[in-house]
């Protein structure tokens, strides 16, 4: 990666987070699209995609140690720094989104053990303290095995809390736990593998599995998911295929998610003869995030009662949700700051040490 883009990444990044410190202390909810129907918008979609891609990474580092005879190596320690850049702005997300994010704190002073939330928060803690451990002692191979163990801990509570939700009908179902671990898979791929070759080319061409084939097969197992996804919402209750529809007729889910995240991608994968080029991990990204995006929106794009919409007349009753300037901001910002902290740790921790 060069200097300029460097500088490109670690611009955005800084501005976005001066913009996420002005929504938290300053401005608060005025500054959001959000309303009483639409909650939560796109900061969401993002922290969700982000900590799937997150254990998605981890388990490409771990598959890496795998293929070399179960001996972590620098591909595997790239992954762990993408998943841990990952799961940090994942949470930077939520924080911005929550508004007070320094009362986050009380989830591990005063937790609800009944909370998947809770439990989701506490194994966060326990990856990172696993990845510290990879790093900073000699016992690697099992901080290694413990953060794979803790990413999908952490994946499956967020996956049953969001498919146990039986007031979002979108969201209510088996099949949602499911999607997020095979989303996981896709996203944190194709991000651990185009990070690494942004940073260190030479690894990716060594030591990572081929790209093409990984990326692939997690696209296929994913689509296929979300296929028996979508057939059981549609076969469902009228509420619950009605947002089905919705959501497969919208341009973040057919157009970003299956044309540009899917489609195109597997073709230039497909037909990839040896390494492949960055854009078509990057499109993958892409994808995922759309497609988690269009789960968190269309999720709320029913009235919680029939009518409600048009008995109360106000700007925060409406259905419609357009991410406002600042979102689109920290969030472009943020992402920025995945690939600018990623990738300055990967040179400081991996690159420079060999």
């Amino acid at each position: 990666m060069n200097k300029m883009t460097k500088g490109i990444l670690l611009v955005l990044f800084v501005i976005s987070a001066v913009a996420a410190l002005g929504k938290v202390f300053v401005w608060g909810e005025s500054v959001t699209n959000y309303g009483a129907y639409t909650p939560w918008g796109l900061w969401v979609g993002l922290y969700i995609f982000l900590v799937g891609t997150a254990a998605g990474a981890a388990w490409m580092g771990l598959y890496s140690a795998y293929s070399n005879g179960g001996n972590p190596n620098r591909f595997t320690s790239i992954s762990f720094i993408v998943a841990t850049a990952c799961l940090a702005f994942g949470l930077a997300f939520i924080g911005s989104d929550l508004g007070k994010p320094m009362k986050g704190i009380t989830i591990f002073l005063n937790p609800s053990f009944s909370s998947k939330l809770a439990w989701a928060s506490w194994i966060y803690g326990a990856f990172f303290v696993c990845v510290a451990g990879y790093f900073l002692t000699n016992a690697k191979k099992a901080f290694m095995v413990l953060a794979g163990l803790a990413s999908a801990g952490f994946l499956l509570a967020e996956g049953f809390f969001f498919g146990g939700m039986v007031a979002r009908s979108l969201w209510h179902s088996w099949l949602t736990p499911l999607s997020f671990f095979t989303s996981a898979l896709a996203g944190g791929s194709a991000v651990a593998y185009a990070i690494g070759s942004l940073t260190d080319k030479e690894t990716i061409e060594k030591e990572a599995a081929p790209v093409s084939k990984v990326v692939l097969m997690a696209l296929i197992i994913h689509v296929l998911v979300e296929g028996i996804h979508i057939a059981v919402g549609l076969g469902g209750e009228a509420e619950k295929a009605a947002m089905t529809k919705a959501m497969v007729a919208a341009v973040p889910f057919w157009g970003v998610f299956a044309i540009a995240g899917v489609v195109i991608p597997a073709v230039m994968l497909l037909k990839s003869t040896g390494r492949i080029s960055v854009f078509p991990l990057a499109l993958v990204a892409l994808g995922m995030a759309a497609y988690k995006y269009r789960f968190v929106r269309y999720g709320f794009s029913t009235e919680p009662l029939d009518g409600l919409a048009k008995a109360f007349q106000h700007s925060k009753l409406s259905l419609v949700y357009t991410p406002s300037t600042l979102e689109w901001v920290i969030a472009v910002g943020f992402l920025a700051g995945v690939v600018w902290v990623a990738s300055f740790a990967i040179e400081k921790l991996v690159t420079k040490n060999v």
